[in-house]
C-alpha cells in the first residue's frame, strides 16, 4: 500500500531521514533547524518546523505531525526538506516528494 494523507487528519506524521548526498549516510542534525516546505495542488508554499529526533539513536531523522488545518484539501502535496545550521547557507533536499491527499469516504 502506498503512503497517502487524508483531508482533515491531524494524526498523520511525516518522518524523514536526511542523508548526505555524496556518502548516503544519515546526517547529524544536532543544532540544525529542519523544516518541511510544501504546497498542495500548486498553491502557496507552507513552511513548518520539524522535530529533530534524538541523534544518538535516530541519526538524520526528523518528523512533522500534520495539524487538521494543514490538510484542508484533497490532491497532491509536493514537498521538500530544508536544513539550516545558523550559517547564511541553507541546504535543501535534492529530491522532492509527492504525497496524495485523499478525501475520506462520507
Amino acid at each position: 500500500m502506498a503512503y497517502e494523507l487524508v483531508v482533515g487528519d491531524g494524526g498523520s506524521t511525516l518522518h524523514v531521514t536526511v542523508v548526505d548526498s555524496e556518502t548516503k549516510a544519515p546526517m547529524d542534525l544536532t543544532g540544525k533547524t529542519v523544516q518541511v516546505r510544501y504546497a498542495i495542488n500548486g498553491g502557496a508554499t507552507v513552511e513548518k518546523s520539524m522535530t529533530v529526533l534524538n541523534q544518538t539513536s535516530f541519526r538524520g531523522q526528523a518528523q512533522y505531525q500534520f495539524l487538521t488545518s494543514d490538510l484542508s484539501a484533497g490532491g497532491i502535496l509536493d514537498g521538500e526538506v530544508r536544513l539550516q545550521d545558523g550559517q547564511p547557507d541553507q541546504l535543501t533536499s535534492v529530491e522532492m516528494f509527492h504525497i496524495p491527499i485523499r478525501v475520506p469516504l462520507p
